[in-house]
């Protein structure tokens, strides 16, 4: 199973300023329900983080799961196969049953469960959840992520069709953190070995704790709220060049009104992905 990063109407964080820039955060959101995609809806025991993302390329989605883990998901593949489309998941052991979630063979306390789909037009659907009984970091989410135009296919000698998951999940996600950064703050941890941080803006607030990514040297996914009023286009050439200074010698401005989203790319750089949605903004900043 690929390892995500684990890790897309409208859902809010309530945050409440304490003062030095830290807040106090509660999920709440549309009910279950809610669209994510064309297909897809918000399932029972998740909330969804911001807002879909859509791009020229697709759509990505960041949902939190504050309920059951394994019940969420299945709720996803079935959504899946009343779309017409095949979950399938990834399989090389053909001594073994296929299974859409499993704990971790490193860490029995983490729950990953995987599943995508292909459609007509290089139509690519991919879904991944990782939750950790862990709270440090915490790890409750699901990525959605539908792409057209994509170049992949199906795999058959290491896919299998992905069966709807069921029966008690192994895992139970923490209670959401009461505190996130702040303005100011670090988002994530360093990168390493080189030091690199990247601060929370001013006039932005986290929905949730930011997800660690599965880069080699440092990374994390996020999706932040403008409190101050921002333009979309204004938010993600604002974040672009944030995230992308350190390590990118020119970030071009955004095209929103075409893309909502900059992505960069270098060697020994990772990338940079920043995707605007209204007043959300989804940070995707890998530094393999």
């Amino acid at each position: 199973m690929r390892r995500v990063a684990v890790l897309l109407s409208a859902l809010l964080v309530v945050a409440c300023g304490d003062g030095d820039g830290g807040s106090s955060a509660t999920p709440s959101g549309e009910p279950p329900g809610s669209p994510v995609t064309a297909d897809l809806t918000v399932p029972p025991g998740t909330v969804l983080l911001g807002a879909p993302f859509p791009h020229a390329g697709g759509t990505e989605a960041l949902l939190l799961v504050d309920g059951d883990p394994v019940a969420a998901f299945g709720d996803l593949v079935d959504q899946v196969r009343a779309a017409g489309l095949e979950p399938l998941t990834y399989h090389p052991d053909d001594d073994a049953e296929p299974a859409t979630c499993r704990l971790r063979d490193d860490d029995p306390s983490t729950l990953e469960c995987e599943t995508h789909a292909f459609g007509p037009d290089g139509y690519r659907l991919d879904l991944t959840l990782l939750v950790s009984e862990d709270d440090n970091p915490y790890l409750s989410f699901v990525r959605v992520a539908e792409v057209t135009g994509s170049p992949s296919s199906p795999l058959p000698d290491l896919e299998a069709e992905a069966p709807t998951p069921d029966g008690e999940s192994p895992v139970t996600p923490p209670p959401v953190p009461d505190e996130l950064p702040g303005p100011g703050d670090p988002i994530g941890a360093p990168f390493a070995p080189s030091g690199e941080e990247h601060t929370l803006l001013d006039g932005y607030e986290l929905l949730a704790p930011p997800v660690p990514a599965t880069c080699a040297t440092g990374g994390f996914v996020a999706v932040v709220r403008g409190t101050g009023g921002q333009s979309t286009a204004d938010a993600v050439a604002a974040w672009a060049e944030h995230l992308g200074e350190e390590s990118f010698a020119q970030v071009p401005e955004p095209d929103v009104d075409a893309t909502g989203r900059v992505v960069l790319s270098g060697a020994g750089a990772g990338t940079v992905t920043v995707t605007g949605a209204g007043e959300y903004v989804l940070l995707d900043r890998c530094n393999d």
